[in-house]
């Protein structure tokens, strides 16, 4: 076999076997793609959402409240709510 006709060979085995490769990582890739901007466009919604519907709430109007609405073992027993 001449050295022409061998290289020759190998360079088609090796063009054919990168179409394959190709043939497979273009479609992953591109899947992974419109994963990744699906996930990225439901991340943004989600802190959209966040900053929208929940108002920053301080530590002090919490235990305000608490505090405010306590009630003692009194007044939950019958005895207690009577009298």
């Amino acid at each position: 076999m001449e050295a022409k006709t061998f290289i020759s060979k190998k360079h088609a085995a090796a063009v054919e076997e990168l179409k394959a490769i190709e043939a497979e990582y273009i479609p992953r890739r591109d899947a992974a793609q419109s994963m990744i901007a699906m996930t990225q466009k439901w991340l943004d919604e989600l802190s959209l959402e966040k900053n929208v519907s929940e108002p920053e709430v301080s530590l002090q109007d919490v235990a305000k409240s608490a505090a405010n609405n306590w009630t003692s073992n009194r007044d939950l027993t019958p005895q207690g709510r009577q009298s």
